[in-house]
């Protein structure tokens, strides 16, 4: 649940910096580009946290295994 706060801190940032780029002076890429940056950061962090997760399932399952393995013997 803590990513739902994280979706909209990012969906605050980016329509911030979209607007300031679109909207303010100079140049709209700058703000573009801080836009997809935090979009990439989120999903980054999303997807290594469900990385991390898999693999604490994978060892988890593999101790599993072991002690079911030596309880047998």
């Amino acid at each position: 649940m803590k990513w739902v706060f994280w979706f909209f801190v990012v969906n605050i940032i980016s329509v911030i910096a979209l607007m300031k780029g679109f909207i303010g002076d100079g140049n709209m890429f700058v703000g573009a580009i801080v836009a997809f940056s935090a979009w990439g950061l989120f999903i980054w962090a999303i997807a290594s946290n469900q990385e991390r997760k898999r693999k604490l399932r994978n060892r988890e399952k593999m101790l599993d295994d072991y002690l079911r393995q030596q309880l047998r013997k």
